[in-house]
């Protein structure tokens, strides 16, 4: 279990450290997290979700940049909720913070199916993941679609049978992995005209 501490900068900010690892830049976490934001762009989507909390600048960053975007953050680390909201007390009502333990657990929320059904855009900000790097990995892989479990939720209403992607567990799937699948189905060929406009799209 991570050991979850507390540091105050020259700038009085609180810094999160995780088993002695900090979870923003020391020097000026603020700029690290306007950096990050703006290289993202404008966002395609109203619901942003976050993949690690961490010491919650770059969080607090997006927010300023794009006032109308709707934030979730995804963590694991509950004791980094408490500091989050005592530090960034404007964004009590933008920034949704969904606490995952278990990766797998996380298609038994409503909010994954929300993700689904409101096409959130989901992303990630590795300098806040700290030593487990893994779970954050593995969490932002479910969530855009791309492991074997996600893929199975995604295609549960069509019966597909799923046997040759079992043959690659840790592998990211992509569109061109999941064609043949699609094409040996009983899918309506309808459907399957998409994933081959997909197929042809990814390159």
């Amino acid at each position: 279990m991570s050991s979850i501490t507390f540091s105050e900068n020259h700038e009085s900010s609180f810094i999160a450290y995780d088993d002695g690892q900090p979870l923003a830049c020391l020097r000026d976490p603020r700029a690290e997290g306007l950096k990050w934001a703006y290289s993202l762009g404008p966002m395609p989507a109203n619901h942003v979700v976050i993949v690690g909390l961490g010491s919650g600048f770059h969080v607090a960053a997006l927010a300023d940049i794009d006032a109308e975007v709707q934030i979730t953050v995804v963590e694991s680390r509950e004791s980094l909720i408490t500091v989050f909201r005592s530090q960034f007390p404007d964004l009590k009502d933008r920034v949704n913070i969904v606490v995952a333990q278990n990766t797998e657990d996380i298609f038994k929320t409503d909010f994954y199916q929300e993700v689904v059904d409101h096409r959130a855009y989901v992303l990630s900000f590795r300098e806040c993941w700290g030593p487990r790097t893994e779970f954050f990995s593995q969490m932002f892989a479910h969530l855009t679609g791309r492991t074997l479990e996600a893929v199975k939720y995604h295609f549960q209403e069509f019966g597909i049978n799923m046997k040759a992607l079992y043959l690659q567990p840790d592998h990211l799937l992509s569109i061109k992995d999941v064609l043949p699948v699609v094409e040996s189905s009983n899918m309506d060929d309808n459907k399957k005209k998409i994933f081959r406009v997909l197929g042809e799209l990814v390159k």
